[in-house]
């Protein structure tokens, strides 16, 4: 009997062992392609489109991915903030719980708001003696201060010969300040730095069609509105931004209503802002 008994224990053991081998060796599950990825050429000179684009769309992929049923790596700086005061149930704090849960395998965790967002797409597309040029004359020009859409725009028309355009709405609160401005010495004024020299002005729902023209020719821009106080890109005629509110996993939403931590909308429906400056780099 005790023979018969270790024989079933030993079949029993090893079908175990045999199903845990055949987990271990399941396929992880497939991962969905949220962003496209550039399949096009680089057009622009000092400047690589495709491999800004695809970083962007590495991260975008990554986090929309993630937050199907578990957790991604990125997460909005104000979040972060919220997520510091609020607890759960067992009194413990939602980003010491993100923590937790996070995989250690997806990397290290990463706060984002919108112009760190649109700063990776840049570093990304730059060759590496222009990023270190780009980080240093901004370094000279603003000292310590953390980079904004206006002064990276500033920096890309001034030294590195990309070309601004400013869309405006007839009722922005800016209009008739820019308008002036262009026609005086065909500059973007930014209140107490210095002026973003300009190739042309649009007028929003004026000349949509020549600024959606102007778009499609383009696939990279980098972009701010009213003085800079959001920042983003631009592929095509699609807007790209990262909202700092943004949570790493749908456990952390409110409601369904809740915006995710990366937006794209048609630049022609954008309408959060009254006044947009776009920078592209030089065609070759």
């Amino acid at each position: 009997m005790r023979f018969l008994f270790l024989f079933f224990i030993g079949i029993f053991c090893a079908c175990d062992q045999q199903t845990s081998a055949k987990k271990e060796v399941l396929p992880s599950k497939e991962k969905k392609i949220f962003t496209a990825y550039s399949s096009g050429q680089n057009e622009y000179v000092n400047f690589n489109a495709p491999l800004a684009i695809n970083k962007i769309a590495d991260i975008e992929n990554e986090y929309f991915n993630a937050i199907e049923d578990g957790f991604s790596k990125y997460y909005g700086t104000v979040w972060r903030e919220q997520a510091e005061t609020i607890s759960n149930s067992e009194g413990v704090l939602q980003f010491q719980d993100y923590l937790h849960n996070l995989d250690a395998t997806i990397g290290q965790p990463d706060s984002l708001h919108c112009t760190l967002f649109a700063h990776e797409g840049l570093k990304a597309g730059l060759q590496e003696d222009q990023l270190i040029r780009l980080q240093q004359l901004h370094e000279e020009q603003w000292k310590s201060r953390e980079i904004a859409g206006w002064s990276i725009g500033y920096l890309l028309v001034k030294y590195f010969d990309w070309e601004a355009y400013l869309f405006i709405d007839s009722s922005s609160v800016e209009f008739d300040h820019c308008i002036r401005s262009f026609k005086r010495d065909k500059t973007y004024p930014v209140w107490r730095q210095p002026n973003i020299p300009l190739k042309e002005v649009f007028i929003l729902e004026q000349q949509d069609t020549l600024i959606n023209d102007l778009l499609s020719q383009h696939e990279f821009g980098w972009g701010f509105s009213e003085q800079g106080i959001h920042t983003w890109i631009t592929r095509y005629q699609d807007l790209k931004e990262c909202n700092w509110l943004g949570a790493p996993s749908k456990k952390y939403q409110d409601s369904a209503l809740d915006k995710p931590l990366f937006i794209t909308t048609p630049f022609s429906q954008y309408f959060d802002y009254a006044s947009h400056v776009i920078v592209f780099p030089k065609k070759k």
